[in-house]
């Protein structure tokens, strides 16, 4: 008896000593008020209605629907749900059924003995480490869904930076020929004037030189058209000769700035900040589970059998126990102390990078933003050149068949136009995708439909917090 409550007392004095303090916070991250850059614009979820192109928006559902890796990110997000499930199962006593038979080599198929029985066991939780495996678990699966939600972002970012590199190129294609068109026009006029002696053979080489420039073009843009082509079809997880795509399409006007909001909010739910978040939950848990392992482990174990020599009396003598079993570690040579240790500092490590992550989104967007702006000023700027050239190139053309100014004058008119013409394309191009990026920076992705973790007790509130100490 005396060595009961000694056994006893000593319990009281382990759990006592065994308490975990849970009240540390993470300090708050200071971020800045407004953006660089403010519109009035709406912007729907799926972002890409913003441009208001029915073939834009089909190529993204199908890829939404087919991409290949986006498939893959979806089922390991399935496994990610699945060991959510199974971390919260030992949370609950096992049952196991024992059938066992004896029968001589030389006489199968008559049992000498046989034995019945049922066992259990179950590990009283007293330290939450089973549970905050469980919810480690959880938190894994959070982090695995905000890569899902990241990586159907950066598909429908890809399929529309290709499509509207595909219809830039296309409006290109367009554009050389009529180049080449004019040009041509031109060699004629050029070639009638050397005829009557108007002017010099040089002026002809020239022209033809123009002309070759220009099929030179002809080529890189036929090229590019392929590759742009090729990068839809990746993205939808296709080959490229069963993309359908109209070849009238233009790049679409840019949309008025969306009326963007606080940084705090409206980059709360951006997939990187939630990975990183439940990279920090995550850690954290695992941090919990360190230190229990450092405390007694107290287990009930139960069976009830029956054993005879003969099967017809099995059933007859029924016998059970109950066992409880207490393991503490008494010595490791600071193993589970350093361990604890170890995750404690990568705790504070993941929160320092969840910090970053947040000003890394905040620059990102207000880079974009900047650029933006740039850009802006660089296409309209190439708007007013090449309208001032197509002046210039109609004066020059008419002083040049009046013979009141010579043929160097032309040619650089006509190169002027020339070239202004295919930058003022570029220019659009990267005005519309730099549009994307500002889309997807700020999208929180929740257009995807990712598998869902099954209904568990656990809440995801957004208070970092719990520090094990």
């Amino acid at each position: 008896m005396k060595l009961i409550n000694i056994f006893l007392t000593f319990l009281v004095l382990v759990l006592t000593a065994c308490t975990q303090n849970n009240a540390t916070n993470v300090e708050n991250i200071e971020l800045p008020a407004n953006f660089v850059n403010q519109g009035n614009g709406q912007v729907d979820v799926k972002w890409w209605h913003s441009f208001e192109q029915s073939e834009l928006t089909h190529f993204i559902e199908q890829g939404l629907q087919d991409n290949l890796s986006l498939k893959a990110r979806e089922l390991r997000l399935k496994s990610s749900a699945i060991d959510a499930e199974m971390a919260g199962a030992d949370l609950y006593p096992d049952l196991n059924l024992l059938i066992s038979g004896t029968m001589p080599i030389d006489d199968l198929g008559n049992i000498k003995s046989a034995s019945l029985g049922l066992s259990s066991s179950w590990e009283l939780d007293l330290w939450g480490r089973i549970a905050a495996g469980e919810n480690r678990a959880y938190w894994d699966h959070q982090g695995q869904k905000a890569l899902l939600k990241a990586r159907a972002n950066l598909v429908a970012g890809n399929i529309t930076t290709a499509w509207l590199s595909l219809v830039s190129e296309q409006e290109k294609k367009l554009v050389l020929a009529s180049q080449f068109k004019r040009t041509q026009d031109a060699l004629v006029v050029i070639s009638r004037r050397f005829s009557m002696g108007k002017n010099s053979v040089t002026n002809i080489w020239q022209q033809q030189k123009l002309l070759k420039s220009i099929e030179v073009q002809q080529a890189k843009n036929i090229a590019e058209l392929y590759i742009h082509q090729q990068s839809l079809a990746l993205w939808l997880g296709v080959t490229t000769d069963n993309i359908k795509y109209s070849e009238s399409n233009t790049l679409p006007s840019l949309p008025k700035l969306p009326q963007i909001g606080v940084p705090a909010d409206v980059l709360r739910n951006r997939p990187d900040i939630e990975q990183a978040f439940a990279k920090i939950k995550a850690a954290n848990e695992n941090l919990a589970v360190a230190i229990s392992n450092q405390y007694p482990r107290f287990t009930l174990r139960a069976n009830y059998t029956t054993a005879k020599n003969s099967v017809k009396d099995l059933f007859d003598d029924w016998s059970g126990n109950l066992i409880s079993s207490l393991a503490m570690p008494l010595f490791d040579a600071g193993t589970k102390k350093s361990v604890v240790q170890q995750r404690k500092l990568q705790l504070k490590a993941l929160i320092f990078d969840y910090q970053q992550v947040w000003l890394d989104a905040i620059a990102s967007v207000n880079k974009v933003l900047v650029t933006e702006e740039q850009l802006l000023t660089v296409a309209n700027n190439l708007t007013a050149q090449l309208d001032l050239a197509e002046r210039t190139d109609k004066l020059t053309t008419i002083k040049y068949l009046n013979g009141k100014t010579n043929y160097i004058n032309l040619l650089k008119a006509q190169e002027s136009i020339l070239s202004l013409e295919r930058q003022l394309i570029d220019a659009n191009k990267k005005l519309i995708i730099n549009r994307v990026l500002l889309y997807r920076e700020l999208s929180h992705s929740d257009f995807s439909s990712p598998a869902t973790l099954p209904t568990t007790s656990l809440s995801n509130d957004k208070n970092i917090s719990g520090n094990h100490s």
